[in-house]
């Protein structure tokens, strides 16, 4: 599931150049960070998190 998203991150980065898109070891980002909640995202905007994907649902 994290290569699809990976993935579709590549192409949206292609197409939003003015946009930052970050790729992280989640443990290394939040410890302890549980293996469950992969794939994640977070979505940021001056700084505030605006919405938050956990999981794979």
């Amino acid at each position: 599931q994290c290569a699809l998203i990976n993935q579709h991150m590549r192409q949206l980065a292609g197409k939003f150049p003015y946009t930052k898109f970050l790729k992280a070891v989640a443990q290394t980002c939040i410890p302890n960070f549980p293996e469950r909640n992969l794939p994640s995202l977070f979505v940021y905007f001056e700084g505030d998190m605006k919405k938050q994907f956990v999981g794979p649902h």
